[in-house]
């Protein structure tokens, strides 16, 4: 005979019955147990990786941390070993720097053909000026191949084929933007022949000190070999804010889909030296911040905008780098190039792309840089480029001032309210366990009971039977 339980169904439940919805809620406890677990595991890895990063207050770098930029690939130097070659240079007194060592001269210029910028960089190539020119000649000898830039404004030019050489010649002489002279060779002719009062920068190596003929002249000074040469400009003046902007006005213009007349290096540099020399006193508490309606002004006729201060609000990182900047005004290196993008910016365009007269490793984000980005920085035109699918689009070009990376604050309010329902959900489970556990004691109890029952009637049937 099996034992029956009152069921909420209004039906008997058997004790197998019940024994089992027992085990069924066991399973169940076993597996929400188990959900709680991998949730509060889940919420403290998250809850130390936001400590890992920083999340708790503004800073310019998760975490405090510095960020790991790898090392640049060493470049391997190119010695210049012809050394029997170098002592047969004679330019100790005013007589022997009138004539040049041919022979020096023409193992050099090939020299030259081998090196790029970044050997140069890594020869620690250094600017020439009127105290290095001095320098070099009280005693050239100590700088016989040093690697030297020179930058400035052309005096003479020429050039000559002499027999026996395989490549045309060029000469000439600088007048140095740090003052003193340089004189030059090189090799290879750059797009558009130097002309007089042009200005010129060429990276190469000392030959010798050599007096030479100038329209001021004769002048003695450091003779330099080059593969090539490059156009420059005179260094950039700073202007105030009313003659940049007519600069501006003056210089630049949008770009249209039928004329992309793109960068003009003189108006960029002058925009460029503005924003870093009056970056830091401009009035960035009265500019506009760059929204919507701000920027479909701006696409639709940049002229009135050129050279305005704006800010930019909480938007997306969408890559920055920085690279060999092109021969500027500024005489900068490098400058660092870049995009952003703002979900508020529902317009024409989306993104807006910067320039900057900096170098800002922790926006990279190939190197963990940041997201998110504020900007403060000046308009100067728009420029067309192409999509990933090779369409042309408009986009805003800004010279940045500043470009900070934007780390949010922490909330703790969601995990007050995750730690509330983790509490409580294990509340919960304590007492279904308990519950649980009661109901089994009963269920035992009772199992027993009937057991009992069973057994006592058994023994009186046996007992009745006996008597009978």
């Amino acid at each position: 005979m099996k034992s029956n339980l009152p069921s909420a169904l209004g039906r008997k439940m058997t004790l197998e019955e019940a024994q089992a919805l027992a085990r069924r809620d066991k399973r169940r406890l076993l597996l929400m147990g188990g959900a709680v677990i991998v949730l509060a595991a889940f919420y403290i890895f998250a809850h130390r990786n936001e400590e890992a990063q920083g999340l708790g207050e503004p800073q310019d770098l998760p975490g405090g941390q510095e960020l790991q930029v790898p090392d640049k690939p060493s470049i391997e130097t190119i010695p210049f070993d012809q050394e029997d070659v170098l002592a047969k240079i004679e330019d100790g007194t005013p007589e022997q720097r009138l004539s040049v060592s041919d022979e020096a001269l023409t193992a050099l210029l090939y020299y030259t053909k081998l090196l790029t910028w970044q050997h140069y960089m890594a020869l620690g190539i250094v600017d020439l000026d009127e105290s290095l020119c001095a320098a070099i000649s009280d005693d050239p000898d100590s700088a016989r191949v040093a690697p030297l830039r020179a930058r400035g404004q052309v005096q003479t030019f020429s050039s000559r084929q002499r027999e026996g050489v395989k490549f045309k010649e060029f000469y000439g002489t600088l007048a140095l933007d740090g003052g003193g002279h340089a004189h030059f060779a090189f090799t290879t002719p750059p797009d558009g022949a130097p002309e007089v009062g042009k200005y010129l920068m060429l990276e190469g190596v000392l030959v010798q000190m050599l007096r030479a003929e100038t329209p001021d002249g004769f002048v003695d000074a450091p003779l330099i070999a080059s593969r090539t040469v490059t156009h420059s400009t005179p260094p950039t003046a700073l202007l105030d804010a009313q003659a940049l902007r007519v600069a501006l006005f003056e210089g630049v213009k949008d770009d249209e889909i039928e004329n992309v007349s793109g960068l003009p290096r003189e108006p960029l540099d002058q925009l460029l030296l503005y924003a870093r020399e009056r970056g830091a006193t401009e009035d960035w508490e009265g500019a506009s911040e760059l929204n919507n309606q701000t920027l479909n002004g701006i696409l639709q006729g940049g002229e009135a905008f050129r050279g305005i201060p704006f800010r930019i609000p909480v938007s997306g990182n969408l890559g920055a780098w920085t690279q060999r900047a092109d021969e500027n005004g500024l005489r900068l290196d490098t400058m660092t190039h870049g995009w952003i993008g703002n979900f508020g910016w529902t317009g024409a365009t989306g993104v807006i792309q910067w320039i900057a007269p900096f170098d800002r490793p922790e926006l990279d984000q190939r190197y963990g840089g940041a997201r998110l980005v504020t900007a403060k920085g000046y308009f100067f035109k728009n420029v067309y480029y192409l999509k990933q699918d090779q369409s042309p689009h408009r986009a805003p070009l800004f010279v940045m001032s500043e470009v900070t990376p934007f780390i949010p604050l922490h909330d703790p309010t969601p995990s007050y309210i995750l730690f509330g329902v983790l509490g409580m959900t294990l509340l919960i489970i304590a007492l279904v366990f308990f519950l649980l556990r009661r109901d089994k004691l009963a269920a035992e109890q009772l199992r027993l009971d009937f057991v009992r029952r069973r057994r006592a009637r058994t023994e009186r049937k046996q007992a009745g039977a006996e008597r009978t």
